[in-house]
């Protein structure tokens, strides 16, 4: 357990080091968990990191080199670490919440306006109209789909 605990306290103490070999692009999308026997371990977080590593590695290996000559490294292995289902891409669903003082609101302060600024306002107003309007027929529809099913 105390060999755990200092490895990856030796792993946070280096991650840092790491992000300052690597340009602004790659520090977050690349991850160093070992480096032993000439070899650097990097977990991408996908596979276009692996390629994007396998043209810089000359380059990230001297600096690596250059930075820490005790453990100099000849080569990098990527790997790609695969993203939890939670955090897949999925298409996000959107569901607006408008209060139905809103658009009568906003028309009201339209009416105190000038010229392009009130049209704006009331253009606003409308759109949120359409959207209650949107979210009550799809309410309606779930309610008559929940009824045939009875």
């Amino acid at each position: 357990m105390g060999a755990i605990y200092r490895e990856g306290l030796r792993l946070r103490e280096r991650q840092p080091a790491w992000n300052g070999l690597l340009p602004l692009e790659a520090q977050d999308r690349t991850w160093l968990f070992s480096w032993s026997g000439g070899v650097l371990r990097v977990l991408c977080q996908s596979p276009v990191w692996v390629p994007w590593l396998r043209r810089h590695e000359k380059k990230v290996l001297k600096a690596w080199n250059a930075a820490f000559p005790a453990e100099a490294a000849g080569r990098i292995e990527a790997l790609v670490r695969p993203l939890p289902p939670a955090q897949a891409a999925r298409p996000l669903r959107r569901t607006w919440v408008v209060p139905p003082s809103a658009p009568p609101a906003l028309r009201g302060a339209a009416e105190d306006l000038p010229g392009e600024l009130a049209a704006a306002l009331r253009r606003l107003a409308d759109t949120l109209e359409g959207l209650q309007a949107e979210a009550a027929a799809v309410a309606s529809t779930k309610e008559k789909g929940a009824r045939l099913a009875e």
